[in-house]
């Protein structure tokens, strides 16, 4: 069976590497599309994840993301229609949605974003079946004209499925040029492109708090931004902006602690069972909401209160041990991907 997998954003490429690993072991044949984005073209290859490239980012503007999504429809429809593919698997993809429905191919979305309406109102209705972690009501799906049986939920959370088969390689150290004896934050900004994100897009948290923790001489600050004007904004002397892709999952488990406004990143480092802060400003998605609860995520808001955290410097250890036993018991959504497909019967 051919595979068409659309990889549409920077964190769905450690989700996908797992899937499409999956599906060559049963003999199934992956496509990959992709677009220029916020480095997802360098992280494929750095993956070396094999993959087409069509269209791009419409950016902050609307008109923009309309004109630019509507050329990426066009010219998917040329392409999927030559490779004849049998099944379409994206994460948030509108295009992928609209070019498999329309062009009659079964589908599978997975969804872990419930505020994203724009996206999902585009998206879901179009979807054959749609994975979601139990996390999201499943009327929270349901309100965007999905119908029931169309939805297949999990116990667990999507970035389970970016570990999965995880290997430590420290060669991000020299690459990054890291002082082993300090303290390490990994730091990502708000999702300031993002459709859902109706937060101040010349503003981010994690500027206030570099600037309260400048002089931390003991403490190194990784800082991943969202796009390559907004690297000026984090220049300190304790601050690394990686110039290249890098191996984030390795950087993260060696990390002390993640500090993201946005939410994979986070989620990625608690599969890791890395301590993570989320200091997202605006509604928590259900899948966050959860997290809190078990005691797997702090959220915090105050600059002010998340410096004096990172001083703190706390022994994680019982931290760590709760997330390792509740991680344990929770679902891979891989396998619940690959169960869906076989029912497919395709």
């Amino acid at each position: 069976m051919k595979v068409w997998i659309d990889i549409s954003n920077t964190p769905h490429v450690n989700f996908f590497k797992g899937v499409i690993k999956n599906l060559e072991s049963k003999g199934h044949e992956p496509f990959v599309t992709s677009r220029d984005f916020d480095g997802l073209l360098a992280l494929l290859d750095l993956y070396n994840i094999e993959h087409t490239v069509v269209g791009r980012h419409g950016g902050f503007c609307k008109k923009s993301k309309l004109v630019e999504s509507s050329k990426r429809i066009l010219a998917l429809s040329e392409i999927i229609t030559k490779e004849e593919v049998d099944l379409a698997l994206y994460k948030h993809s509108i295009e992928g949605a609209r070019v498999s429905y329309g062009l009659g191919i079964p589908s599978v979305c997975v969804l872990d974003n419930e505020t994203a309406v724009a996206q999902n109102k585009l998206m879901l209705p179009l979807s054959s079946k749609i994975i979601a972690p139990d996390a999201i009501p499943l009327e929270e799906i349901m309100r965007f004209g999905v119908d029931e049986y169309q939805v297949i939920r999990f116990n667990g959370f999507c970035e389970i499925a970016n570990v999965g088969d995880f290997k430590y390689d420290d060669s991000f150290i020299d690459q990054l040029g890291l002082s082993e004896d300090k303290y390490t934050v990994v730091m990502r900004p708000e999702p300031v492109k993002a459709n859902y994100y109706n937060g101040n897009k010349e503003k981010t948290i994690i500027k206030s708090i570099l600037e309260k923790t400048k002089n931390l001489k003991d403490y190194q600050f990784v800082v991943f931004p969202r796009f390559e004007g907004q690297k000026s904004v984090f220049k300190y002397d304790n601050v690394i902006i990686p110039e290249k892709p890098v191996d984030a999952l390795s950087l993260m488990s060696y990390a002390n602690l993640v500090i993201s406004a946005g939410g994979s990143m986070n989620r990625e480092a608690i599969a890791l069972n890395t301590p993570a802060l989320t200091t997202y400003p605006e509604k928590l998605l259900a899948v966050t909401k959860k997290m809190i609860e078990q005691g797997l995520k702090i959220h915090l808001l105050d600059p002010e209160k998340i410096t004096k955290f990172i001083e703190k410097e706390d022994n994680l250890e019982a931290y760590r041990r709760n997330s390792k036993k509740i991680i344990s018991k929770l679902e891979n959504p891989i396998d619940i991907l690959s169960k869906e497909i076989k029912s497919l019967g395709i």
